[in-house]
């Protein structure tokens, strides 16, 4: 009787086991969204001493509301969002002093991210921050 309650109890338990639920399919990821890959959006500035005032939001990745957006989005990631760490294009500018701000400031990865630096003018600017960020007029 012993061993009769035993394979009994041992045959339930193995019924279980082959009829647990099956796992559920991991659900896919937009790269765009919060996946890691160049996620921000970014209020910038060109503030010149004499002149007006140019301004836009990038949002990555895409790189909607940006004349270069596509480019800045791809720079950007490739320096998490640290404007300040992009690489200097290459490019010549005319001596002119026509002093800007560059500004930008927004949310890249989660986290908030600020910069802020004078030129002698706008061409030295857009070329010491990867000569496509800070280049927002429409043409």
């Amino acid at each position: 009787m012993r061993t009769f309650a035993v394979a009994a109890l041992s045959a339930v338990a193995f019924a279980g086991l082959g009829s647990a639920p099956a796992q559920a399919d991991p659900i896919p990821v937009d790269p765009g969204i919060g996946s890691g890959i160049g996620t921000g959006f970014l209020y910038l500035e060109v503030d010149r001493e004499s002149g007006p005032t140019e301004r836009a939001v990038l949002s990555c990745p895409g790189g909607q509301g940006h004349s270069r957006g596509e480019e800045a989005c791809i720079q950007l990631t490739g320096v998490d969002g640290e404007i300040g760490a992009l690489e200097t294009a290459d490019g010549i500018c005319t001596k002119e002093y026509a002093p800007v701000t560059l500004k930008g400031f927004g949310i890249w990865e989660g986290r908030f991210v600020y910069y802020e630096s004078g030129f002698g003018n706008h061409c030295e600017g857009a070329l010491a921050t990867g000569g496509t960020v800070f280049d927002i007029l429409e043409r």
